[in-house]
């Protein structure tokens, strides 16, 4: 499905064009054109792109076709770019890329999306309104479609602030296993995002430093400004993965301090035990000449003797801090204590995060 536009010089409002207008408008000086394409994709969609735009048989192949890396290539008198950005519904555990293609000549911008594509919605009802930026050249187009791919992870970097958040606060709450498993999945939407948000930037830097002909040094400016946008969002997403990596290290420190507790608390149960066992066990022999058998006071006696046992176990156990609270580093240095632990939890990395401003 094919939508034109035009912006001509003898015409102030840009308008859309039909397919048979295509072959002229393209020969036309001064006159620019984008096109949008978005399935279903026809055989004689197929030959237009072909035949009227001439595209390299390879370059259209990539094009309908689904690739994993943002790239740029140039041919003979066009530049092919492969993009990504993000749908609506993209959160911090999915976030699955849209892939953009576009073909840029001297004066016409070719767009394809398998997917709605916010960017396209929102820059061609920009152009539609007021001509701008069609009417500045077809570069201009292209430099306000990836500035807003790149403005729509914003939310997402968001999302995943406040995801990170939460799940710091559970780990220091209480630990369980399903935090893991949402703490790898953020992990691991984070990854995707850096390993293509890496290669768009190698596109935006080849175009914001005049490697094409196509690019002027006015639109390379604004290529330069999209990519140095990037580069701190994939700052950005780096310390997000540092963060969950020192959060996933805190779980682990926590279920193992848990297991130690537990583990300390049997430990010391089974030592308080013991003498017990020892004694029951020497009075439960019933040998017939015991000396405390046939005492009347023998069976108090020995209850008597195993309360004090654990009592003194205990009193023990507490004096060398095996059992108990152990004493706060603050309340032995002298401090006054008034800063408690969760105030200091609170003072995260992400509080101080690099704000991305245009």
């Amino acid at each position: 499905m094919f939508r034109i536009v035009a912006a001509l010089p003898a015409e102030p409002a840009v308008r859309d064009a039909s397919v048979d207008e295509l072959p002229s408008l393209l020969a036309r000086r001064g006159a620019r054109v984008w096109v949008d394409l978005t399935p279903p994709i026809t055989d004689a969609d197929m030959a237009i792109v072909r035949d009227v735009f001439k595209f390299h048989p390879l370059t259209i192949e990539d094009c309908f076709a689904t690739r994993a890396h943002p790239k740029i290539d140039e041919y003979d008198g066009y530049l092919y770019i492969i993009t990504h950005g993000l749908s609506a519904g993209a959160t911090a555990d999915s976030a699955e890329p849209v892939e953009l293609d576009a073909f840029l000549g001297p004066n016409y911008l070719v767009t394809y999306h398998a997917e709605a594509s916010r960017s396209i919605a929102a820059v061609m009802d920009q152009v539609m309104r007021s001509g701008i930026p069609l009417q500045q050249g077809t570069a201009a187009v292209l430099h306000a479609i990836l500035d807003r791919q790149i403005d729509g992870l914003e939310s997402v970097l968001d999302n995943i602030e406040a995801r990170i958040e939460t799940l710091e606060d559970a780990v220091f709450a209480r630990p369980r296993n399903a935090l893991i498993a949402s703490l790898l999945s953020v992990k691991r939407n984070i990854l995707e995002l850096r390993r293509w948000t890496a290669k768009q930037r190698e596109v935006l830097l080849r175009l914001g430093r005049r490697e094409f002909a196509l690019i002027s040094a006015e639109d390379a400016l604004l290529f330069r400004d999209v990519h140095d946008h990037l580069v701190r969002i994939n700052d950005l997403l780096e310390g997000f993965r540092d963060m969950l990596t020192s959060i996933q290290e805190a779980y682990l420190s926590a279920v193992s301090n848990r297991t130690n507790d537990i583990m300390r608390f049997l430990t010391l149960f089974s030592t308080i035990m013991m003498p017990l066992t020892v004694l029951t066990g020497v009075y439960g022999m019933n040998f017939e000449h015991m000396p405390e058998l046939r005492w009347t006071y023998g069976y108090p006696m020995v209850l008597i003797g195993m309360l004090v046992i654990i009592v003194s176990s205990l009193l023990y156990f507490r004096h060398r801090g095996w059992l108990g609270r152990p004493p706060r580093v603050d309340e032995d240095a002298g401090g006054d204590g008034d800063e408690s632990p969760k105030l200091i939890r609170s003072r995260r990395t992400t509080s101080h995060r690099i704000r991305v401003q245009k």
